[in-house]
């Protein structure tokens, strides 16, 4: 739900600045255990992060800079909730 609520962010405010927003789709990891389904979900969070931060850095627009720091931000939250289910489950065996 969260991802979703940035897409429709960055689509608005893509609209906003005469832009067209696209998605780009990418594989979708498959696991079945637990940990494994966290460890793919931080590696993803942790790779939007990243290219929220370089679009933040390549942009001029000022608002569009904060919106795309304020998703990296929730991006690195998310990499610590997921990062804290990881060591729950693994000391849980």
């Amino acid at each position: 739900i969260n991802e979703m609520q940035h897409l429709g962010w960055l689509a608005e405010k893509i609209v906003d600045i005469s832009g067209n927003p696209r998605i780009e789709h990418t594989e979708v990891d498959r696991s079945t255990k637990t940990a494994d389904m966290l460890r793919a979900d931080i590696k993803i969070e942790q790779e939007v992060a990243a290219a929220y931060d370089r679009a933040a850095k390549q942009t001029e627009d000022p608002n569009l800079k904060e919106l795309l720091l304020r998703l990296r931000d929730h991006e690195i939250y998310h990499t610590e909730v997921f990062s804290n289910l990881l060591k729950e489950k693994e000391h849980q065996g």
